[in-house]
């Protein structure tokens, strides 16, 4: 076992050497956005070791059980050579019992980390988790949280104003209401002012939306941003909040004016009918006046107040009386839901870019046709490296790039058929993208070339040939025809004899000789 001096020591080396290569890490170039991520989490890694190392040496240093002392003391006692002669024994006897074991030093550790960090070729692997929606941290992934937002109590409908005009009725200002799209939801999941405080903020429902909401933001930010300390903000979020909430000026949030109590003289009413006439709010005021219960139909609330005729609250009856409300205990939970809406603003804010990035990304989906999603998951994923500011366009497809630099459209690419590629082994198997680069291709020098060296000249007769085999056979069978088609003497040119018979001129001449003629 290592004395306390050698485990302080070894922590303090540790504290040392992890700074270096927190530094290293940090430095380093990150070309991918998993890499960058990899990297936090690394850093992270080694930022909670370097605070374990402290702790340790900090109790220590402590000492509370006064291990520390009484090493020092044997140390510099009066017989500190045989305490040295002791422990160099202890050594001798480990290094004796285990004389195969191996001890790999700090040094050694952490020199692999500066080799994996300064290795350019260096594998990412998965060192969090992330959902195929999420895409390692590009995207968020709130479907499940967008669905409990629809399932509140009077936001589930989005109104939009419509003109709609028929062949023979137009019917202005008509209101359709649809359901809230995901979309539109990330662009205002944290705009909670819109929510109806009496009906939607006083439910059980609207708390559990916002921890699941909350719960998974801050999961996201310990993913992605693992550096990133939320305490701080939140509690920032929580002080600003207390301060608009005294004031009575938080957004979503405004201080509620006591309602306006009026008491009646129900002594110049001589039945509950004449009551009935002062309307339903009138009469709940006068309730509320004097403290007693003010809800139930119009007839229940003027008997009511008219049985109250002449007599005090206390007299009553406590079934008459309205209970009171716990104020502290309303306030308290309007407190905690503000608080925790400011927490979501708060990280609302600090995932802006991954906020616009996944609508982007989802409307890219939804204008795509099955097809081409099919198409999408079978392209191996490519990552980008989005943190260098190069001036390389994202593009995974390896489309072709248009007049502004940047990639066509993938429905223009299939449009014209560069999706399509063709093989030319005249050219040396060199591939074409597309039937026009296909087309243009065998009146290019590549082409020309690679035909002179097979000897056939290149000619219209070898338009859409490509095989060298093909080519060779097709001049065979064209010089064939050339030689057949050649103009011999023997057998095209023609003679007529005293009869008028019309022979070659190999006949003519056979016969001559024969004196025929």
């Amino acid at each position: 076992m290592d004395s306390i001096m050698e485990t302080q020591r070894k922590l303090h080396e540790e504290r040392e050497r992890t700074i270096e290569t927190i530094v290293k890490e940090i430095l380093s170039d990150k070309k991918t956005h998993k890499a960058n991520i990899n990297s936090q989490q690394r850093v992270k890694q080694l930022v909670d070791r370097y605070h374990a190392c402290t702790e340790n040496l900090e109790r220590m240093y402590t000492d509370n059980d006064g291990a520390r002392k009484r090493e020092m003391d044997a140390i510099a006692g009066p017989n500190e050579f045989a305490e040295f002669y002791a422990r160099l024994k202890l050594l001798k006897d480990a290094h004796r019992r285990n004389p195969d074991e191996l001890a790999e030093p700090l040094s050694m550790e952490f020199q692999k980390m500066h080799e994996e960090i300064a290795d350019p070729e260096r594998e990412e692997y998965d060192m969090v988790q992330f959902t195929d929606e999420e895409a390692y941290g590009r995207f968020l992934d709130m479907h499940e949280i967008h669905a409990l937002y629809l399932n509140l109590k009077a936001v589930k409908l989005d109104s939009v104003l419509l003109s709609v005009e028929c062949a023979f009725l137009v019917l202005p200002n008509v209101f359709l209401f649809q359901r809230l799209d995901y979309i539109t939801y990330l662009a205002q999941f944290d705009r909670f002012t819109d929510i109806p405080r009496n009906t939607t903020k006083k439910t059980g429902a609207y708390k559990e939306y916002l921890n699941t909401l909350k719960e998974y933001l801050v999961y996201f930010m310990e993913r992605t941003r693992p550096l990133h300390s939320l305490k701080e903000d939140f509690a920032k979020s929580d002080a600003e909040v207390d301060r608009l909430l005294a004031e009575g000026t938080l957004p979503g949030w405004p201080s509620q004016p006591p309602p306006k109590e009026a008491a009646i003289d129900v002594s110049a009413y001589s039945s509950p009918l004449e009551l009935e006439s002062l309307g339903l709010d009138r009469l709940k005021a006068a309730l509320m006046a004097l403290g007693l219960k003010c809800g139930g139909t119009l007839k229940e609330r003027a008997e009511r107040l008219y049985a109250s005729k002449g007599l005090r609250a206390g007299d009553l009856g406590r079934d008459a009386l309205a209970k009171k409300t716990d104020e502290a205990k309303e306030h308290a939970r309007t407190v905690a839901l503000a608080k925790l809406e400011g927490h979501i603003k708060c990280m609302g804010n600090l995932l802006m870019e991954e906020r616009d990035a996944t609508r982007e990304n989802v409307e890219r989906k939804q204008a795509r046709t099955v097809g081409e999603n099919e198409d999408d998951d079978e392209e191996p994923q490519v990552e980008s490296d989005e943190e260098e500011n190069d001036g390389v366009p994202y593009n995974p497809k390896n489309l072709p790039l248009g007049w502004d630099g940047k990639p066509i459209p993938y429905w223009l690419y299939k449009l014209h058929g560069l999706n399509i590629s063709y093989s030319c082994e005249i050219c040396g198997n060199q591939v074409y993208k597309g039937p026009k680069a296909f087309q243009k291709h065998f009146n290019e020098w590549r082409h020309s070339h690679g035909m002179r060296c097979l000897g056939i000249p290149n000619t219209a007769h070898f338009a859409n040939i490509t095989q060298i085999k093909d080519a060779l056979d097709l001049w065979n069978k064209i010089k064939g025809d050339k030689e057949r088609q050649r103009w011999n003497p023997d057998n095209d040119e023609e003679f007529e004899d005293s009869a008028g018979n019309v022979v070659t001129r190999k006949m003519y001449e056979d016969l001559k000789r024969q004196g025929l003629l």
